[in-house]
């Protein structure tokens, strides 16, 4: 039996807001670096992990990464 990745997730990073959007399809998580609070959207739940490792970078993931969204504009790439 696979594990739940929500599971999974406060298991690895306890104390952080997890979530899978129905409506978007993206994984999503709430996390708390120095600059204030972040949402984070990733496209399963290993991108959102490292997402949440590297969440002091912005933007994640960066342009060069592949990001689907510019920020600011809305418009798919």
């Amino acid at each position: 039996m696979t594990p739940d990745p929500v599971t999974v997730l406060h298991r690895r990073f306890p104390g952080l807001v997890f979530w899978f959007g129905v409506r978007t399809g993206s994984w999503w998580a709430i996390v708390p670096p120095p600059a204030g609070w972040r949402l984070i959207e990733a496209a399963d739940p290993d991108q959102l992990t490292q997402a949440i490792i590297k969440s002091q970078s912005w933007p994640w993931p960066s342009p060069r990464q592949g990001a689907r969204w510019t920020l600011g504009v809305g418009r798919h790439h």
